[in-house]
């Protein structure tokens, strides 16, 4: 089981995004073979992203949002007490890191479900040794194995 952050699923679905050609290629065939977690942030957060775009209206919008929150390889981690005491637990240790609530949310989502890898474009996300991490906005995708360091210089030289 994988997760995948909310800027990655927005670039996916926002055709003006320039990321989205790399993303909808590394997407294909994740979607259909692979077990993805959802903490019930992403889609909220990736809504919140689409109604802004002028060239998406909003029922096609809320259609597309409803048909991929119900695909079957989607598993939902909701947001209950014992996943924001977590949540608050990683934002203590990580907010010096430039890890917010709403990604700690994901992270605390990702433990309960013993979830290792991550796929995000966030570069403090980038920073957690602990997970495996990838980046699909590259070509080819940007992979930081468990316990490699993320290098932010190389990073920065590897974008369009």
């Amino acid at each position: 089981m994988i997760a995948i952050d909310s800027q990655i699923w927005i670039y996916y679905f926002d055709p003006n995004a320039i990321a989205n050609t790399s993303v909808q290629k590394w997407f294909e065939g994740i979607l259909a073979n692979e077990q993805i977690m959802l903490s019930t942030i992403i889609p909220l957060e990736v809504s919140h992203n689409l109604y802004a775009v002028p060239k998406l209206d909003k029922i096609s919008t809320e259609k597309l949002i409803l048909k991929w929150v119900t695909q079957e390889n989607i598993t939902f981690v909701p947001v209950d007490t014992d996943i924001m005491l977590i949540a608050l637990e990683l934002l203590k240790s990580n907010r010096s890191k430039g890890v917010g609530g709403r990604d700690c949310l994901i992270l605390a989502s990702m433990l309960s479900k013993d979830v290792e890898t991550i796929v995000t474009n966030d570069k403090n996300l980038l920073r957690i040794t602990s997970l495996l991490r990838i980046d699909p906005v590259f070509d080819p995708p940007l992979i930081l194995n468990k316990g490699k360091e993320f290098d932010e210089s190389k990073f920065a030289s590897l974008k369009r």
